[in-house]
Formats: structure tokens, C-alpha cells, sequence
């Protein structure tokens, strides 16, 4: 049965672009489900709201256009927890430029690309999803997922679904073989080993996920580890954007790229060992919230791929410093 559709008046976030901007935000590869529905409106269903957000050339306003009977947040309260409002992009932006100069540019072609506080349920079993995959698909996939576990809200731009939780997708009994059906491929077999392993060993799963933000990062990792589907590079966008760990910097082929690129000047392959050279180099140039400054780098060089730098001459003597004192410190 369909949540019954009721709109709210249009709200005033009240925060700059340069602070936030929803595309690139959203669109960048950490949440998924974010449907365009309008000139720079964007709609979702999460904290069982089907909750529309829309960009304007001062400010984010969003509203409300339907929700389920067992809604209860603060929807403005929980939004500025999801962006993280609390933290200063602009702020964060100086500290990195005195590391690298290009973060001057980056922060203007790139303005607002913000980090997301996630929901740690859908941000670990979206991210099981991302191996091997793109942005496109891992869409799919989420919202697949989404349709077939979660519950409706119809709204008038059409009918949002809520991600399910997890003792919603321990209840099929035969959850591999539905996501099977559903195109998930050999991950499905991943989706039910993790579903089922936490469900068996916590009386609250999703509670446990959430202990894990005031858990060290170390912690965090290695628990997340243990899950099925969940390698290096899922469980640092988990404790990333899920998790509280903003010196979390997940690497894969393309941030590798940038690093050597950038910073390294090496031509070796990304392998167990530089995804831990790179993961020091991030944290040794940026500081605590170098996951931040990993995911501004990978927006500002999506399609750069490995053609050779044309902003040689940006490179300041402080990268080159920094390279240095990382190496004396092995």
C-alpha cells in the first residue's frame, strides 16, 4: 500500500554554493538513489520522507512530498547532519591550499562538492555494489534493491522508495537468489553472507554499524573487513561517509592515478602497498580531513584520466616538501 502523498512549502537551507551544490554532490559517486526530477531539483526517499531538495543561484530549499505513517525526524535537522553543515568547505579549502596551490582553482571549478554523513545500512550495501561497477549501474542496483525490499511513498513526481533495512532483507529466505533475479550478478551471494552474518551475531545490526563511528578507524576497518564483499577501498567509503572517519581515503585505480600523478611521479601499478603510500600521502598532505580533500580531487579530475598534467607550474615546492618528509618518515 502506497504512503499517502502530502507536500510541504519550500524551505530555505540557508546555506551558499559555495558551500554546497547538489550536482556535483550528488551525482559524484557517493550517494545513489538522488533522482534529477527537475532544473537542478533533486528527490529521494530517505528517513521514510520523500524529501526534494532544489538548488537555486544563493541557497539549497527543500520540501517534503510525501512520507510513511512511522516518520519522525527533523527533516531540516537531519539534513544539515547528511551535508554536514556544521563544517566549512571554505574553510577546509584554504587549509588544503597551502598543501597544493591547485585546490585554489579546484574550489571555484568545483565549489561545494561537500562530503555526505550517510545512513551506514545503505552506504555498506551500496558500496558492496561498487567493485568493479559505475556510477550508473551501482544506480540501478541501489534502486532495484530499493523497489523490490523497501516501502513506497508516491508523491507527485512520481512513486520514491525507501531503502530497506536489514532485518527487512534478512526475512527472504532466499535473498540470493532474488538478487540473482534482480542483476546483481555474483554480488548477490555477498549482499546475503553480509545480511545474514549480521543479523546472526547482532540483536541490533544496524545499532552495531552506528557504534562503529565512535570506534577508532583502525576498528572500523577491521570490522568492516570481516563482511562479505567489503575489500579496502568499500570499507574506507564507509567509514568515509557512513562512518565519521574524515581522514578515511578510499583509493582505487583513478585516485592512484591522481596521487602519482600529482604527487608521486611513479609509475608502479596500484597494488596492497601504494593504496597504503597513497592513503599516507593524502592524510600527511590534508591533515584530518583528507577523505574530504581525496573526494574534491576525484571530482575535479573525473575524464583527466592519465593524459599528462597541464598545470605543471602549479605544482608548489610544498608538494614537493611534503613528499620528502613523508618518505623520511617511513
Amino acid at each position: 500500500m502506497l504512503a499517502k502523498i502530502r507536500s510541504s512549502p519550500w524551505t530555505d537551507l540557508c546555506i551558499k554554493p559555495a558551500e554546497l551544490r547538489l550536482d556535483p554532490t550528488l551525482t559524484c559517486g557517493q550517494a545513489f538513489r538522488w533522482r534529477l526530477t527537475g532544473a537542478g531539483e533533486y528527490t529521494c526517499a530517505l528517513w521514510d520522507y520523500a524529501i526534494d531538495l532544489k538548488q537555486t543561484p544563493t541557497s539549497i530549499h527543500y520540501r517534503v512530498l510525501g512520507q510513511l505513517p512511522t516518520a519522525h525526524v527533523d527533516v531540516a535537522e537531519a539534513l544539515r547532519d547528511y551535508f554536514q553543515l556544521h563544517i566549512s568547505f571554505d574553510s577546509l579549502c584554504d587549509s588544503w591550499a597551502q598543501a597544493d596551490a591547485d585546490f585554489t582553482r579546484l574550489r571555484q571549478t568545483h565549489m561545494g562538492v561537500r562530503t555526505l554523513r550517510q545512513p551506514v545500512v545503505e552506504t555498506l550495501l551500496v558500496f558492496i555494489a561498487s567493485s568493479n561497477n559505475n556510477i550508473k549501474r551501482i544506480s540501478m542496483l541501489a534502486n532495484r534493491l530499493s523497489e523490490h525490499y523497501g516501502q513506497a511513498i508516491e508523491t507527485e513526481k512520481g512513486v520514491f522508495h525507501t531503502f530497506p533495512s536489514l532485518a527487512r532483507l534478512n526475512s527472504d529466505p532466499q535473498i540470493a537468489e532474488t538478487l540473482s533475479r534482480l542483476g546483481f550478478g555474483y554480488r548477490a551471494k555477498y549482499y546475503a553472507n553480509t545480511v545474514r552474518a549480521l543479523c546472526a551475531e547482532h540483536s541490533d545490526p544496524e545499532q552495531f554499524l552506528l557504534g562503529l563511528r565512535t570506534a577508532p578507524l583502525s576498528e572500523a576497518r577491521a570490522q568492516l573487513l570481516k563482511l562479505s564483499g567489503v575489500g579496502p577501498k568499500v570499507a574506507d567509503c564507509v567509514c568515509l561517509m557512513a562512518l565519521d572517519k574524515t581522514d578515511a581515503v578510499p583509493v582505487d585505480t583513478h585516485i592512484w592515478q591522481v596521487a602519482q600523478r600529482r604527487y608521486l611521479k611513479s609509475t608502479k601499478a596500484p597494488n596492497a602497498k601504494t593504496y597504503q603510500v597513497a592513503q599516507q600521502l593524502f592524510v600527511h598532505l590534508f591533515g584530518k580531513y583528507a577523505g574530504w580533500a581525496q573526494g574534491l580531487l576525484f571530482s575535479g579530475d573525473l575524464g583527466h584520466e592519465t593524459k599528462p598534467s597541464k598545470r605543471k607550474n602549479q605544482q608548489t615546492a610544498a608538494n614537493k616538501e611534503s613528499k620528502m618528509r613523508l618518505r623520511s618518515t617511513k
